[in-house]
């Protein structure tokens, strides 16, 4: 419980000292996802998104993710995955843009705790117009003692291959089981941009259900 209320006030402070610093925006980020595990070892995911920009009253954008995972051990996994976007501006103009990624896990259970280490290379853009990003997640959860609940922080880093790193991302969230295979989640992000001439730091509301096939 020390580093969930610790968690709370270390974005508390961020959120303060950031949004006096950079433009802000007020962003809300809903998913659905499915998952099929094919065998004890291999899963489908389908994601579909909807995300809202300037203070969540204009679509930012909405996509559809395929992911295929695969388990090597308790402590090793990785994935591949496709994402089709369809992203909007201000004036609701749509660009259509792809990612590619795969996904290297390292997860260790210890107790009440679990910790992830996400390693994720991607190229995503348009036409010709592609960008290679490696993007570098660590996370902490912990299951509350007699009841379903789990809280967990996680950063993440945007590195852009031109030796710097282009964004930050803190996550705070909380997951409960609904029924035996939904699960239910919310959260908070704040995120950070670096080395553009106008950086924005988003705020990020997050919510999400989660079938298990």
């Amino acid at each position: 419980m020390k580093l969930i209320r610790s968690s709370f006030l270390f974005l508390f402070f961020l959120f303060f000292f950031s949004s006096s610093a950079q433009e802000n925006d007020f962003q809300i980020w809903n998913s659905i996802s499915i998952k099929k595990k094919i065998t004890k070892k291999n899963s489908l995911y389908f994601k579909f998104g909807l995300r809202f920009r300037e203070n969540s009253t204009l679509k930012s954008k909405d996509f559809i993710d395929i992911k295929y995972k695969k388990t090597i051990s308790k402590l090793v996994s990785w994935s591949i995955g496709y994402r089709a976007v369809l992203d909007y501006d201000i004036y609701s103009e749509m660009t259509v843009k792809q990612r590619f990624y795969s996904d290297f896990y390292l997860s260790k259970k210890r107790k009440r705790y679990y910790f992830n280490l996400r390693n994720r290379l991607l190229t995503q853009g348009e036409h010709n117009n592609y960008k290679n990003l490696f993007r570098q997640r660590i996370q902490v959860s912990y299951n509350l003692r007699k009841t379903k609940l789990e809280p967990s922080i996680s950063y993440e880093y945007f590195y852009g291959f031109s030796k710097k790193i282009d964004k930050t991302r803190i996550n705070l969230s909380l997951s409960y089981p609904l029924y035996k295979n939904l699960d239910f989640g919310i959260g908070f992000k704040i995120q950070n941009e670096y080395y553009v001439v106008d950086p924005l730091t988003l705020y990020i509301f997050d919510s999400k259900l989660i079938y298990k096939l």
